[in-house]
């Protein structure tokens, strides 16, 4: 018998630990080191001493007492989580959202774009269903099950936006939109059932030839109410309210929109190339897209398809499982429902206020555009076998090179962030794990200078790789150092009044919390299986992001950057080429 993510739940997952400050401090000292020059250093022991003798015992007595009392709801505002992603006022697209393009030969073998997309579409609502009944086989770790809560909130799931926090919505499997999606074509809306009541799939030939049939229908010739959902979150919920305001029909319509499975986008041409596909998955300017559903299936006239998804409640962790498996169902995609509803037109009425709202909604969203610098840099004569080979973890491999072409780059050590799952953990989502450690400072140091030969090399690199995958460690095991110091701020915010600690605690304002918590460099990590390419935008003004695919004989890496930034991104790429040859000499 399968094992179910719903048992899995019910098993005795343990909390998250967030439980020893005195560690977490003395992790922050180790871990930002590398960044501090000795004023710094000492400034940092400082502040820290401070805070375990003032705030600290208060802080983390606060947290027990709540989730004691309260439960752990309040672990949603753990940085990364969920309800510190709701807090972020920041546009959806560029900033938070993530995408994926899946590689041409995972995809079933169709030359129509609409049979294309009826059996990506059906097979995520087949996987649905699947959640539904409690029959996911759980993740696991090692042989350990891993939290599997994320996927309840990847269908009929939304965000919406509001002040000052936005709120998540989810929808039901009872209802029409919740067994069905909304079709995007040249920024015309349509509902079309999926599933029957009972959970059977549309047939995949009627699902086809009612897309084509959306398809042919036109553009809406209006402007898209979709363009509300790339705004700035507090400009978004303003827009939000004209919609509703502007008839009760509104208000109906944007309920099917946000209960619906997901968003199928059937989108228009996007050249042959990844990167032009890539500038689209990210951000097509509104123009057929709804970016706060968290699932849009994105299928281009062309034949690219991936997705675009909203990233306060789910993970990579969670998606990369999630679109492995549809791909695999998409092969033998349909059912055998009969007598579903016709496609419902959705056609929402604009007062002129909204649209002269959705007018300047349309011009932001291009200035946003326009803001934005991709690049895809492709490294095809060694993967991850290479570093493999000489013992050598291949994302401690990636990680360094990652590390001293920033250092290439600006002149100077940056602090890097790279995300860690920690599903071991109930209701677990990600730590921040920061990768130069000492020894790969160490390493980088004597690499750079040129005095050492590649046998003197090799110990310091064989020794970066251990203290990286140790760290990595930590954070799967729920000690690291940002995610619980990030929580204790969070409590000071909302209840340091009551606590009697009026100020701040000076431990977050010290160069070791401030330095090694930027995302000057963003990072992450996908198997290259079944994708082609996966990206994310810049997280911070002056900063990059780097998401790369890692395969055996190659590595792919989707750089963003932000067009102030001038030719940061061409650099950032150039000098990861030659750090990644650097250290290939070495092994």
């Amino acid at each position: 018998m399968k094992a179910s993510f719903r048992s899995n739940e019910r098993s005795a997952l343990p909390p998250p630990p967030f439980d020893d400050v005195r560690r977490s401090c003395a992790r922050l000292l180790h871990w930002s080191d590398p960044l501090l020059n000795d004023a710094e250093r000492s400034s940092s022991r400082d502040a820290v001493d401070d805070f375990l003798l003032r705030d600290a015992e208060l802080l983390q007595g606060a947290l027990e007492r709540i989730r004691s009392e309260e439960g752990d709801d309040i672990l949603r505002s753990v940085p990364y989580w969920e309800g510190w992603y709701l807090n972020c006022r920041e546009p959806l697209p560029v900033y938070a959202n993530p995408f994926y393009i899946f590689d041409p030969d995972s995809l079933p073998g169709e030359e129509n774009p609409f049979r294309l997309a009826a059996r990506l579409a059906l097979a995520a609502a087949s996987l649905c269903t699947t959640i539904d009944r409690g029959e996911l086989e759980p993740d696991v770790l090692r042989g350990e099950p891993l939290c599997m809560k994320s996927f309840t909130s990847i269908f009929r799931a939304s965000r919406s936006a509001a002040v000052p926090r936005d709120l998540p919505i989810q929808g039901n499997s009872e209802s029409l939109a919740g067994r069905s999606a909304i079709i995007l074509s040249k920024g015309s809306f349509h509902l079309l059932e999926l599933i029957s009541p009972g959970g059977e799939p549309r047939p995949l030939e009627e699902t086809s030839e009612l897309l084509e049939r959306i398809a042919a229908t036109g553009a809406s010739g209006d402007l898209s109410p979709g363009l509300l959902t790339c705004l700035p979150r507090d400009e978004a919920a303003r827009g939000r309210v004209l919609l509703r305001a502007s008839s009760e029909e509104n208000s109906r319509l944007l309920d099917m929109v946000e209960h619906a499975l997901f968003v199928l986008r059937l989108d228009s041409p996007c050249g042959g190339r990844p990167e032009e596909a890539a500038h689209r998955f990210l951000f097509d300017e509104g123009k057929n897209a709804w970016y706060e559903k968290a699932l849009q299936i994105i299928v281009t006239v062309d034949g690219w398809a991936g997705i675009n998804f909203e990233h306060s409640a789910r993970d990579g962790t969670h998606m990369g499982p999630l679109v492995k498996t549809v791909l695999e169902r998409a092969h033998a995609a349909g059912g055998t429902a009969k007598n579903l509803s016709e496609p419902l037109p959705l056609r929402f009425y604009l007062s002129p206020e909204s649209r002269a709202f959705l007018g300047e909604a349309e011009k932001s969203a291009c200035e946003l555009s326009r803001r934005r610098r991709q690049s895809v840099l492709r490294v095809s004569s060694f993967g991850s076998d290479l570093p493999k080979r000489a013992g050598v973890s291949p994302d401690a491999f990636v990680q360094l090179a990652l590390l001293l072409a920033g250092r290439m780059t600006r002149g100077e050590w940056r602090s890097a962030y790279e995300s860690v799952h920690m599903r071991r953990f109930a209701g677990g989502r990600t730590e921040g794990t920061r990768p130069l450690t000492g020894e790969a400072a160490a390493f980088l140091d004597a690499l750079c200078s040129g005095a050492c030969d590649r046998l003197s090399l090799r110990p310091l690199l064989l020794a970066a790789s251990v203290a990286h995958k140790e760290r990595i460690e930590e954070c799967l095991s729920g000690r690291g150092t940002e995610g619980h110091l990030g929580l204790l701020r969070e409590i000071w915010r909302m209840r340091g009044t009551e606590l009697g600690i009026a100020a701040e605690p000076g431990i977050y304002s010290a160069p070791a919390w401030t330095k090694l918590t930027s995302c000057s460099l963003s990072t992450s990590t996908t198997t290259g299986e079944v994708l082609a390419l996966a990206g994310y935008g810049p997280v911070q003004r002056g900063g990059l992001s780097v998401r790369y695919l890692s395969r055996n004989e190659s590595f792919v890496f989707h750089i963003a950057s932000w067009a102030e930034d001038g030719d940061l991104n061409e650099r950032f790429a150039a000098a990861l080429e030659e750090a990644l040859r650097l250290l290939a000499s070495v092994l």
